[in-house]
């Protein structure tokens, strides 16, 4: 809807999209989950809802109050190798 609006320039619908992009790469939902490292995901979430935040305001709308809070908090117990990915199942 902002983006058909006419409210945009087309250098800011160029930024927005871009935005967009790097918050739809499949990575970010890798890791969220409880069997990675809770510091891991923690890196992850927070830049996540930062890039989020950032396309919210590159389409001149108010973020959500709720990206304020955590997506994920991962696993807080010990993991297989603390600080990676987990391990591929065969």
């Amino acid at each position: 809807m902002v983006m058909s609006s006419g409210r945009l320039s087309a250098e800011q619908r160029e930024a927005a999209e871009k935005q967009l992009c790097s918050c739809e790469s499949s990575d970010w939902f890798w890791w969220f989950g409880d069997y990675n490292p809770s510091n891991s995901v923690a890196s992850f979430d927070r830049l996540y809802r930062h890039n989020l935040t950032e396309l919210y305001r590159l389409l001149q709308l108010t973020a959500p109050q709720s990206l304020n809070d955590p997506v994920s908090l991962g696993c807080s117990g010990e993991t297989e190798v603390d600080g990676a990915m987990r391990r591929a199942t065969e």
